[in-house]
């Protein structure tokens, strides 16, 4: 019998010290891979017209410069901080939303602070909840100023290609051509205006392992030998995977404007994870929001993980496409198992 799953009341988001986004930033590799490059690599059988078709993506960005993946994300931040006159030691807090970094411990994060050449021992860690992952840091970044942090930088992404890139004998023709690497930034501070008005987060932990990489310790209870395939994502049920993701994002989306007590009609632009094109398109349908109310990048980077959202989100700044006092939705999904997002005035 198939379990049900209630997703959890939204919660008023009871906070006085309020917060706003002063900056963001982005790392993307020069190195652009095409679907041709892909099928003439691994010697596939496929078309770039048949995976455009499919998916919606012509190429996407894989690093190729033997960078770590503190050196990305450091590039990032650094573009992040630039573009908002603050130096490294005025952050109070450093949270990376990560789905491989440099070591499994120390935090990758840390190692991004040194990059940086950072004098101050800010507290600084990852977290790990794929595609979602931004929107669950920002989420804590607004309680942690709200408890007295005046600067948080929030980063996610960092490089899914390697995975795909080294080992010929175990392509996963599911994932090889969706994965691209890339890294997003944001830097939140503390204001007098209140700017965020809603914030959910959920889960579904009966799609656990419907998408998930294998890399951990159940690895010792498995018969398979180690090789670079592990660290790449293995999906399951595509099918379940995008019919979550649709579930999660009418959820999420409901819950939140119930919370800001707004109707859809009042959201000026939306930024949300499009694992595909056809799954951001998806999601918009479900949710009655004209394609030209959004954003998506997949058709040229791919899937970044946990920097799609914020990818997008920085498309629509440095586009200027978004402008000061607009209402934004911003919404994620992750690896089928989690979701959330966020309402604010930007």
């Amino acid at each position: 019998m198939k379990t049900i799953i209630k997703y959890p009341p939204v919660s008023d988001l009871n906070i006085t010290r309020y917060a706003k986004i002063l900056s963001t930033g982005a790392y993307l590799p020069d190195n652009i891979v095409t679907n041709d490059d892909i099928i003439k690599r691994y010697n596939l059988i496929a078309t770039d017209r048949a995976v455009r078709y499919s998916i919606g993506i012509s190429e996407r960005r894989w690093e190729n410069k033997n960078l770590d993946v503190a050196d990305c994300v450091a590039y990032a931040a650094n573009q992040c901080l630039e573009r908002a006159n603050i130096s490294i030691e005025k952050v109070d807090r450093i949270i990376y939303s990560k789905l491989l970094g440099d070591y499994n411990v120390p935090a990758t994060a840390i190692g991004m602070l040194k990059k940086l050449n950072a004098k101050k021992g800010i507290p600084a860690y990852d977290l790990t909840a794929a595609c979602s992952g931004f929107i669950h840091a920002m989420d804590m970044a607004l309680r942690y100023i709200d408890s007295g942090d005046d600067y948080i930088l929030i980063l996610g992404g960092g490089l899914t290609s390697w995975a795909l890139a080294n080992d010929f004998n175990k392509i996963d023709t599911r994932t090889v051509f969706l994965m691209g690497d890339g890294i997003a930034a944001m830097l939140l501070g503390v204001t007098k205006e209140k700017h965020f008005l809603c914030s959910y987060i959920q889960t579904d932990n009966t799609h656990y392992e419907v998408g998930y990489m294998p890399l951990g310790l159940s690895l010792l209870n498995s018969k398979e030998s180690l090789s670079s395939d592990m660290f790449g994502m293995k999906i399951e049920n595509g099918r379940i995977l995008n019919e979550n993701a649709v579930e999660s994002a009418v959820v999420t989306v409901e819950r939140l404007l119930e919370s800001a007590k707004l109707s859809i009609e009042d959201i000026d632009i939306v930024a949300t994870s499009d694992q595909t094109t056809q799954l951001w398109e998806g999601q918009l349908k479900a949710l009655n929001i004209p394609l030209e109310k959004s954003v998506s990048l997949f058709h040229k980077h791919g899937n970044t993980a946990s920097a799609m959202s914020p990818l997008n989100f920085n498309e629509l700044v440095v586009s200027g496409r978004l402008k000061r006092g607009m209402t934004v939705l911003m919404m994620a999904h992750g690896a089928g198992a989690s979701g959330g997002g966020v309402i604010f005035k930007y």
